[in-house]
């Protein structure tokens, strides 16, 4: 576990950036909302006069998703932590690798479903691509979030086993 607290280094540094935009992140779209001509800056290089309703629910759907992204790293924090004090095969190790995996799961499609109903909507015409462009992708969210659901289970069965072992003993 040598490499364990340059990962908890950089979940720290993550969730500490993702807190700041959760704190910051309501009161700008509030801003939006009601008084858009107040926004020091332009957006497509065109200052910002007027937002319809939709794009405030999309921004309010992408920021909850945000929200949940930041819950599921700081479960995984919790994990780390849990992982730095030798707790491995414990129920709460296993409660928070799930519990992280469908944070993660929604925050992908709250990240990937308005924009996709947005668009539908606005242009009258169903349009389906696979946008693969990394870590940023929603492929790549939906699959670590199924990786943590995946590793929840894998953990719960060492635990029983472990457990059949310890009785054999």
């Amino acid at each position: 576990m040598k490499r364990l607290p340059i990962l908890q280094t950089f979940i720290n540094i993550l969730f500490i950036a993702s807190i700041i935009v959760v704190f910051l992140g309501l009161p700008f779209i509030i801003t939006v909302a009601f008084m858009p001509g107040r926004i020091p800056f332009k957006i497509n290089n065109e200052p910002v006069t007027d937002i319809n309703t939709e794009v405030i629910i999309l921004m309010l759907l992408f920021y909850t998703g945000h929200c949940f992204f930041t819950y599921a790293i700081y479960l995984f924090k919790k994990t780390l932590f849990l992982f730095s004090k030798k707790v491995i095969f414990d129920d709460r190790v296993i409660k928070f690798l799930d519990q992280t995996g469908k944070a993660f799961l929604v925050a992908a499609v709250l990240w990937l479903l308005p924009p996709f109903v947005f668009k539908t909507i606005s242009q009258g015409h169903v349009k389906i691509g696979l946008g693969v462009d990394g870590f940023g992708s929603g492929l790549f969210t939906i699959s670590l979030a199924l990786f943590f659901m995946v590793l929840s289970e894998v953990f719960l069965m060492a635990k029983t086993i472990k457990e059949e072992n310890d009785l054999t003993v």
